[in-house]
């Protein structure tokens, strides 16, 4: 079942959304650890502010993979760039 799910072009807007959720939270970190290291001025939330900005870049990444696979396997998609 796992393997099904985790192939590519299966329930790619599933992926998508998890992706764009995961996107949403740490981008939040991110902005959260930003604003603190502006007003606590600590190493950590610096580094945090980071890693958090990379993550949502790594999430933005893994979403428009998975926009793009929806868009090549849907069909109404494919109707629409023909015409």
């Amino acid at each position: 079942m796992v393997r099904a799910f985790c192939a590519s072009g299966n329930h790619e807007r599933v992926k998508c959304a998890v992706h764009a959720a995961a996107g949403v939270l740490v981008g939040v970190c991110a902005a959260y650890n930003l604003t603190a290291s502006c007003f606590r001025r600590d190493r950590h939330l610096r580094v945090n502010a980071i890693i958090y900005a990379l993550a949502t870049a790594w999430e933005l990444k893994q979403t428009m993979h998975h926009l793009e696979a929806v868009s090549r396997c849907d069909p109404s998609t494919e109707m629409k760039t023909a015409a």
